[in-house]
């Protein structure tokens, strides 16, 4: 006789460690849970919803014959309401090489509609219809190219769906409130960088920004510097001189670009 635990073993992902990392990383500090898997609970419409209606944000992974790995992100849960979803935060992705690369929805766009049939990203790409994944040309609410996506292969050998967990950060475990709450992406952290790169002053005379830091002995304006330094140039820096000490270690007035 088959024991019942055998029957229900957890279930295996096709993910290798250092792809689930790259994932993780685009939607930040996030676990992800393995809900549906096609090959196990079958390519129809009724085991997806049984498996991931109401589960919160999940991230859909499918594989194709060609060994694109690609997908999509959706903060909104199923539900089969059949209402058009708006969701500032779903995007398209493709691993190309081992970094994944994303395709955000279109502002002003609907991320997806939320039916009884398999997944669909804005109407304009369809997962597993009858083991494919199916592209419709027209479609505005994601700009990308089929090809670069998914190498046009639309049969695909596996369909993962996977629930996305906040991990609990320090202030959760004490019950202590932080000032703000920010869940740090590399999608916005790519966005911020390019809007700071991209800005201008407003007044043509004035040629750059410059910030002032004030602040008291040992109140970190030096390693503040040396952090936003370091995004900008791609590794660590210590342009600023830095430590701590009774007295102030920085001994003149000095100006420090940031090269961007």
């Amino acid at each position: 006789m088959q024991s019942a635990w055998a029957t229900q073993a957890p279930l295996t992902s096709n993910l290798t460690e250092e792809q689930r990392k790259q994932l993780c990383d685009l939607l930040g500090n996030v676990a992800l849970n393995l809900l549906y898997k096609a090959s196990v609970h079958g390519y129809r419409a009724s085991a997806f919803h049984r498996r991931c209606d109401n589960k919160g944000p999940t991230l859909l992974v499918v594989y194709n014959r060609s060994g694109y790995i690609f997908g999509g992100y959706t903060s909104v849960g199923y539900s089969q309401s059949g209402q058009k979803i708006i969701d500032r935060e779903a995007f398209l992705f493709s691993f190309q090489g081992k970094i994944p690369v994303y395709s955000k929805v279109n502002s002003g766009c609907y991320a997806r509609v939320d039916d009884a049939g398999m997944p669909n990203f804005g109407q304009q790409l369809y997962f597993i219809y009858e083991g494919e994944v199916v592209y419709k040309e027209g479609g505005k609410s994601y700009s990308f190219n089929a090809k670069r996506l998914y190498g046009n292969d639309t049969e695909l050998t596996e369909c993962e769906v996977y629930k996305v967990n906040e991990i609990r950060n320090f202030y959760m475990m004490t019950k202590e409130k932080p000032w703000r709450n920010i869940r740090l992406t590399s999608i916005q952290r790519n966005e911020l960088m390019e809007m700071v790169r991209s800005y201008k002053p407003l007044v043509t005379s004035v040629s750059r920004v410059r910030i002032l830091m004030i602040g008291p002995v040992g109140a970190g304006k030096s390693s503040f510097f040396n952090s936003i330094n370091s995004i900008f140039t791609g590794h660590v820096t210590n342009k600023a001189i830095s430590g701590y000490a009774g007295t102030s270690v920085t001994t003149q007035f000095r100006t420090y670009p940031v090269i961007q």
